[in-house]
């Protein structure tokens, strides 16, 4: 049975180690190099527990196997305070009395050494694992022998608590190579996931795999494996991707946790399992159950980390291994573990994440929570989309006047997961009801997203909320009192309600403006931030539909920051202008911007990336297409289609699956264009008017490219100006550049016409290309090429320069047409080109960053000291450091001086 699993085991660990090689070729050369040199006698591996300090010491030895002889000696915890413990098997025939004597044991140790040298014939190289738990006599034998040079080492050992000190020495000696293995960078961790699993890997399961892993490629083999076991990670359509956020506690984890807490001491067990419990709890209250010496042990050996006085809170330094090591704990011995805290606990947790910690663990021991503690976790839960906990906390609310809030967060965890029918059924059972007004204004806003999104039109939204308002007459007139406050917050929440459901149509409600109907429109100023942010949102939209890109984005800009981010019952408030801003970024053309706006939304972590991060994806698809790298639009696309299956708060499926069709029908992708089809057709369609009209198009467009729709044309220019509307510039320059795509040369006119209302590189682009075509002159054609380069807009720069050839064909100028067949190629390459190919600009790599260490480089930037960061952002020097570190590694730079420069998020 025991050989039968070690065969079995044996490819994984194969795995496991070619993951910890990935990015380990400079460390792999350097250490040979020290090894084969003149100049050191030593080579040290440091790094975190399963870094790959081990595979990286066996690569080494792979490459030197034929050029020396290979001694091995490993450190062990239980003989860490046994002197010259791990030379046992080297000194058997030592005897007893001179077991202790320094020189006895180097002189056996020796000869048996030269023993095995003038067997093979070849220099001794020492090699020694974990390091870290040698005793400081073996560690001066080995120390010895180096520097009288007859062996050279080979040291593997955990960063913290590092080396002895007889090792160390040799480094400061320069006389050693030191070589520090950092954590994986985000290109890393893809590389093993797709060696793992496969190229095709959603981009937001990648990121919260490598952010979940720190960068550990042991960790990052649990989580995979683990996820994939529980059904979190799975394959959809050929797309890697996470159903619900990473479960820490699978079987390939709890090992791992399990092994660490094998090595510490029992008081040691105690804290961790303490601070995993309550995490960030008080060093003073963990010190006071269980003393200072094992709390310093575990910061010692960065088990723990410590945020700076003057009141210092504990947390384990890996996530991972917080939720892991709960999970180990009886529910029996966690309750026990809770009593003991409490009573030297004399307050509630002040922070949110404090208070969302202690409730989820009363929870998981049964123990009581009042009522109103229960509703702000479970706010908070729904918030962080953790719904599990939230629905668990809502449930369990008792007071009647705070079960609708408690309802009401249910109904927030389904819109979650885009479950609209189930959120509404919850929110319609308590609409227009409620003894006070704070009750009755209770889940309104959601109760409107709700019914958007399963398509409601604005009028019959508007027209269902009149209930509100008859409520608010009715509980005005119970408590006379406080009529007018209750009116007036009645009718204020129903008039952000109207501009909510007109921002999520990108419409203006009939008789808007004209003074007809009052109450259909918008009249007067926003009664709230919240009201005037939503109107914001539609001006953007009015304007993007107008053709006005760049007045647009700005309006949206606005709005995001009108809102803040304090709403909280309508929490996906910022998500849904993000999108607003990248419609109509993405319009204008302006890819730098639009990279740096879902870079930013993309930068939220674990559950929040799963919710959102199908829109983020789908944008950058979109982006493809328009700059005519279709066959990476087809993979983005369908990649971004998979993710919103499970969770689209903001209702982009249906263009998603609209571009995805486009793109497919023009590289010819038969069979795909037709299941993308069938997804748009089968969707409900976009929220958004601009949005529902550019699906349309799209849809047009890949029938014709199929070959199967001579009416495409008729139907773009009539989405272009709906209802023969004349303010829709915006629209029409969408129908129109699909137009000249399909090659309908009278398109070119009209979109000249339109010019001067149009704003964005790319609109002025496509009007230097439609000029092109209406004179067909070859200097135009080359003129409209470059500008269609400089946009970024390949497929009609390749276009322009195939006009630019057959023009210069047809006069007999040879030279000249096959310098423009060449600039034609040289578009459809980089067309086809995979991302990644090209040389990565300093905003992507900033790109790369996390916002928070985005904030940490802009401060070191600056000059700061680690030290003044860790106070400026109230952190620890140890997080500071820890967040440095891996910019170096995202950027690939070696310190503060080749930082460039980043503005804070």
């Amino acid at each position: 049975m025991d050989s039968s699993r070690k065969r079995a085991a044996a490819p994984d660990a194969t795995e496991e180690s070619k993951d910890a090689l990935i990015g380990r070729t400079e460390d792999l050369r350097s250490a040979v190099e020290a090894i084969q040199g003149n100049t050191h006698v030593a080579a040290l591996l440091l790094g975190d527990s399963g870094i790959g300090k081990s595979a990286l010491l066996e690569a080494v030895v792979a490459e030197l196997q034929t050029a020396v002889t290979p001694v091995r000696i490993h450190g062990s915890p239980s003989l860490a305070n046994v002197p010259y413990g791990v030379l046992g098997p080297f000194i058997v025939g030592l005897p007893v009395q001179d077991a202790t004597s320094q020189l006895a044991v180097l002189r056996t140790f020796w000869a048996r050494l030269e023993e095995e040298r003038r067997a093979s014939g070849k220099p001794l190289l020492l090699i020694v694992d974990d390091a870290h738990d040698l005793d400081e006599s073996t560690a001066g034998i080995l120390v010895e022998l180096a520097a009288a040079g007859w062996a050279k080492l080979l040291v593997a050992a955990a960063t913290r608590p590092g080396l002895p000190e007889p090792l160390l020495q040799l480094w400061f000696e320069g006389i050693a190579e030191r070589i520090d293995l950092r954590p994986l960078t985000q290109q890393q961790t893809n590389g093993i996931l797709e060696r793992t699993l496969g190229s095709r890997i959603l981009p937001n399961t990648a990121e919260i795999l490598w952010e979940a892993s720190e960068g550990n490629p042991l960790l990052l083999r649990g989580l995979i494996d683990d996820a994939k076991s529980d059904g979190s990670l799975l394959q959809r359509n050929g797309v890697w991707l996470l159903t619900r956020a990473l479960q820490s506690h699978g079987d390939r984890l709890t090992d791992v946790v399990r092994r660490q807490l094998l090595r510490r001491s029992p008081e040691e067990r105690q804290a961790l399992n303490l601070i995993a419990l309550a995490e960030p709890v008080s060093r003073e209250l963990i010190e006071s159950t269980v003393g200072e010496v094992p709390v310093a042990a575990l910061i010692e050996h960065e088990l723990i980390r410590v945020t700076p006085a003057p009141h210092p809170q504990l947390r384990l330094w890996h996530t991972i291994y917080a939720d892991t090591l709960r999970h180990l704990i009886s529910p029996a011995r966690s309750l026990q573990l809770r009593q003991s805290l409490l009573r030297l606990m004399d307050s509630e947790p002040t922070s949110a994440e404090g208070l969302l910690r202690q409730v989820s663990w009363s929870l998981e021991c049964g123990a009581d929570v009042d009522d109103r503690q229960l509703l702000r976790a479970a706010v908070l839960a729904s918030r962080l989309y953790e719904d599990e906990l939230a629905r668990k906390a809502a449930a369990l609310v008792k007071d009647p006047d705070l079960q609708v809030a408690a309802r009401a967060v249910t109904a927030r965890t389904y819109f979650n997961t885009s479950d609209y029918a189930a959120a509404r059924d919850i929110l319609e059972a308590d609409f227009a009801k409620g003894h006070s007004v704070a009750v009755l204004l209770t889940g309104t806003l959601m109760w409107a997203a709700v019914l958007s999104a399963l398509g409601h039109s604005p009028a019959e939204i508007m027209d269902r909320a009149r209930a509100l308002l008859t409520a608010g007459e009715r509980l005005a007139s119970e408590n006379p009192k406080d009529a007018e406050e209750i009116l007036g917050a009645t009718r204020e929440r129903y008039a952000t309600m109207h501009a909510m459901v007109s921002a999520l149509a990108g419409e203006y409600p009939a008789g808007a403006g004209t003074g007809t109907e009052p109450e259909a429109g918008l009249p007067g100023p926003p009664a709230n931030s919240l009201e005037a942010a939503f109107r914001l949102a539609l001006e953007s939209e009015q304007l993007l539909v107008q053709g006005k890109a760049v007045q647009a984005f700005a309006a949206a800009s606005k709005a995001l920051e009108t809102a803040g981010s304090g709403q909280d019952e309508l929490y996906v408030l910022t998500e849904f202008l993000v999108a607003r801003a990248a419609a109509a970024v993405i319009h204008g053309g302006d890819w730098d911007a639009a990279g740096t706006l879902l870079a930013e939304a993309a930068a939220g972590q674990g559950p929040n990336l799963i919710s959102f991060g199908g829109g983020v994806h789908a944008a950058h698809g979109i982006i493809l297409l328009y700059q005519g790298k279709a066959a990476q639009a087809v993979n983005a696309l369908s990649a971004a289609l998979e993710s919103l299956r499970l969770a689209d708060p903001q209702q982009l499926f249906a263009l998603t699956a609209s571009m995805a069709f486009a793109a497919a029908a023009e590289v010819g992708f038969k069979d795909r264009a037709a299941a993308f089809l069938g997804d748009y057709e089968a969707a409900p369609r976009a929220v958004s008017r601009y949005l529902r009209i550019l699906s349309q198009m799209a849809v047009a467009y890949g029938k014709a490219r199929l070959g199967n729709y001579p009416g495409a044309v008729d139907e773009l220019r009539t989405l272009g100006r709906p209802h023969g509307d004349a303010s829709t510039a915006g629209l029409e320059l969408d129908s129109l550049s699909f137009c000249l795509a399909l090659g309908d040369r009278n398109s070119a006119s009209r979109l000249l016409e339109l010019q001067p209302a149009l704003e964005g590189p790319r609109a002025a682009a496509l009007c230097r290309y439609a000029a092109a075509v209406s004179t067909d002159l070859a200097a135009d054609h080359l003129d409209a090429g470059k500008s269609c380069e400089d946009a970024g807009l390949w497929g009609f720069a390749a276009l322009a320069y195939d006009a630019a050839a057959n023009s210069f064909r047809a006069a007999g100028d040879t030279l000249r047409e096959r310098m423009a067949m060449s600039q034609r190629k040289r578009c459809l390459d980089r067309a086809d080109s995979i991302d990644g190919e090209e040389q990565q600009t300093e905003t992507d790599a900033l790109g790369l960053l996390t916002r928070r260490e985005r904030d940490i480089v802009a401060l070191a930037v600056r000059g700061l000291s680690d030290r003044q960061i860790a106070a400026e952002l109230q952190v620890s020097i140890r997080t500071v450091e820890g967040h440095l570190y891996r910019s170096y590694a995202k950027l690939n730079v070696k310190g503060r001086d080749q930082l460039p420069g980043v503005s804070p998020s």
